[in-house]
């Protein structure tokens, strides 16, 4: 029920009951909400009222407006704290509250021909490596397209159940390794026809390119990975 005595304007009230159905369950992701009209109907407002609280509501990143198609939830950003170093794709989908999945693109034994992965497992171009490439997923959804490269002494994760488990896991809990964060380079780039086709967003997207090492023990290099993804439906906690 909406208060006309409060000092409150109504299109605030009715914003807030709105964000308080979506976040109780009323409305799955991505579901179209009721119409202007429909809304104007239940609390007895003008369609003018109503329009002002969906805008509000899409200032703050709850709904989005499609044009000729409705107001629909959009679905919850995922957050990445990189304040924590050397959290797992999967650590992070379970502190969010999403179920992880990954699809392997590739795995092998390769000759390593990228300039910044030879210097950043510090061999020459040309040497090999073990390359671990997947699509990560959150809830289904495809997030971002990690490229990992390992030293050969590693060559015994490519028996490892790739799609279903987490290498940190198996490298932390299995192999007893102490996972150091090394440096991080971050760039906005666009999505070309293939990453668009992996991840489900239209070719030329913007989307956020990372590439960085990681060390183990008393400084030995554990592995570079690049990945390419983290869409509109990010957050990334810095500081």
């Amino acid at each position: 029920m909406l208060n006309h005595d409060c000092i409150t304007p109504l299109y605030e009230q009715i914003a807030q009951q709105i964000k308080q159905e979506v976040n109780s369950g009323c409305f799955d992701a991505q579901q179209r909400l009721p119409t202007e009209k429909a809304f104007a109907e239940q609390f007895k407002v003008s369609r003018i009222t109503v329009r002002k609280a969906i805008q509000l509501l899409s200032q703050e990143g709850l709904v989005e407006t499609k044009q000729g198609k409705g107001t629909f939830v959009r679905p919850q950003a995922m957050r990445k704290n990189l304040k924590r170093p050397c959290t797992s794709f999967t650590e992070n989908c379970i502190e969010n509250g999403m179920v992880p999945h990954s699809k392997l693109l590739r795995a092998g034994i390769v000759k390593v021909s990228e300039a910044r992965v030879a210097n950043g497992l510090n061999i020459p171009i040309g040497s090999k490596a073990v390359q671990i490439m997947r699509l990560r997923c959150a809830n289904d959804k495809p997030c971002v397209i990690e490229d990992n490269h390992f030293p050969l002494e590693f060559a015994y994760l490519l028996n490892m159940d790739l799609e279903n488990d987490s290498l940190y896991r198996i490298l932390r809990e299995e192999k007893k390794l102490n996972i150091i964060a090394g440096e991080l380079v971050l760039r906005i780039t666009k999505a070309d026809s293939k990453v668009a086709k992996l991840l489900q967003v239209e070719n030329g997207a913007p989307l956020l390119s990372m590439f960085g090492r990681t060390f183990h023990g008393d400084g030995e290099i554990l592995h570079t990975c690049s990945q390419i993804g983290y869409g509109e439906d990010f957050d990334f906690i810095i500081r």
